[in-house]
């Protein structure tokens, strides 16, 4: 008996072990990017590598894109469809700076007003172009800033409209730029 639970001891101790020392795989993805010989938007086969949920942008990017003030756009569509996600793209400064911000009429959301909008965990809040948080993100979705002021929405649904999609109901409102809400919106004008 107890040379079978030595045995099964080791079985498990070896399983566990090649399990814990078996390499977590990567996985490279293509994306867009604006390419600072051509100025035109192009595709790079091997972008950024994905290992444990976490993006690293390959040095073939920053040897081809054109940066604007230390930070290059970059289109992730295989990586976020892969994942069953709607098209995302980022403004990235290094191999792992980088910020996911609202794809916004075919294209990444520019920064207005120093401030640029991304969305986590479904949620849509302000950083600066240093990648800091400035407004917690926290409305269902937000405008870009115009005059010191965002109009936001809470309980806000998408709703088709042809090729476009309109936001319906909920509570509209202006914010300023440290987040506190201003004004109230009687109805939600899109």
């Amino acid at each position: 008996m107890e040379m079978r639970f030595r045995i099964l001891s080791g079985a498990l101790l070896m399983a566990a072990f090649s399990a814990h020392a078996a390499p977590n795989p990567v996985t490279v993805f293509s994306c867009a990017y604006w390419d600072k010989s051509t100025d035109n938007v192009e595709k790079l086969d091997k972008c950024v590598e994905v290992k444990d949920g976490k993006l690293k942008f390959l040095p073939a990017l920053f040897a081809k894109t054109r940066d604007v003030e230390g930070m290059s756009w970059v289109g992730l569509y295989d990586y976020m469809r892969a994942a069953g996600l709607m098209d995302a793209d980022y403004y990235v400064r290094s191999p792992e700076s980088y910020l996911s911000v609202v794809h916004f009429d075919n294209g990444p959301d520019w920064f207005v007003e120093g401030l640029v909008r991304s969305r986590q965990n479904g949620k849509v809040g302000y950083w600066d172009d240093n990648f800091r948080n400035r407004i917690a993100p926290q409305f269902d979705y937000g405008w870009q800033f115009k005059e010191g002021r965002a109009l936001v929405c809470n309980g806000c649904k998408p709703q088709k409209d042809g090729e476009h999609t309109a936001l319906v109901g909920g509570e509209w409102f202006y914010i300023d730029k440290s987040g506190q809400k201003i004004s109230d919106v009687k109805s939600g004008p899109f």
